[in-house]
C-alpha cells in the first residue's frame, strides 16, 4: 500500500536527530561552556525554543561572556 521513500529508516533517524540537536543547541552550548545559569537557559531553551525569539534569548544567554569578580587587593 505504501511505497519506500527515501526518508524512510535511517534518513528520518538522523534527520530527527540534527533537528533535536539544533533545537537545544544554546542549552549544549551553555553546559558545553559552563555557563552560570546554565539550567535557566535550557528551561527557557524547552518551554519558548519553539518561537524563534525564545530560541534566540536562549542563545544569547549562552553565548554571553562570564562575568568576572573583580580580583583580591592585595596590600
Amino acid at each position: 500500500m505504501f511505497g519506500t521513500t527515501w526518508i524512510d529508516g535511517p534518513v528520518a533517524i538522523a534527520i530527527g536527530v540534527l533537528f533535536v540537536a539544533f533545537f537545544l543547541l544554546p542549552s549544549l552550548i551553555a553546559f558545553n561552556r559552563g555557563a552560570e545559569h546554565r539550567w535557566l537557559i535550557l528551561v527557557i531553551n524547552l518551554a519558548f525554543g519553539a518561537s524563534v525569539i525564545g530560541w534566540l534569548i536562549a542563545l544569547y544567554l549562552a553565548t554571553r561572556p562570564p562575568k568576572h569578580s573583580p580580583a583580591p587587593q592585595t596590600v
